[in-house]
């Protein structure tokens, strides 16, 4: 009896544990600033605040994603393009003129 409860409190500590990274990790995204032929400057976003820059080669992000503009989670240290993220935000910033909504 025991070693099950032993074993039940293991899981549900590793699976908040888990949660607790996924959650961290997921909430950081790197905004593509500009880019050369040899670098990629990124702002790096924590819940909605520009948090850092970083200048990193190209071939780090993902092909599709290497514009200005384009959106990419941080998972793990690496950066995954975000298409639909980058399309809300393109939307969104479509709608705005001169600091209007149309």
């Amino acid at each position: 009896m025991r070693s099950i409860l032993a074993f039940g409190t293991v899981v549900l500590l590793s699976t908040a544990l888990l949660a607790g990274v996924a959650a961290a990790d997921g909430g950081t995204t790197a905004v593509v600033d500009r880019t050369g032929d040899d670098y990629a400057v990124l702002l790096i976003e924590e819940d909605g605040e520009t948090t850092d820059q970083r200048v990193v080669d190209p071939a780090e992000l993902d092909a599709e994603g290497r514009y200005e503009g384009a959106v990419h989670r941080v998972v793990d240290g690496d950066y995954v393009y975000d298409e639909a993220e980058t399309r809300r935000r393109q939307t969104a910033n479509s709608r705005t003129y001169a600091g209007t909504v149309v």
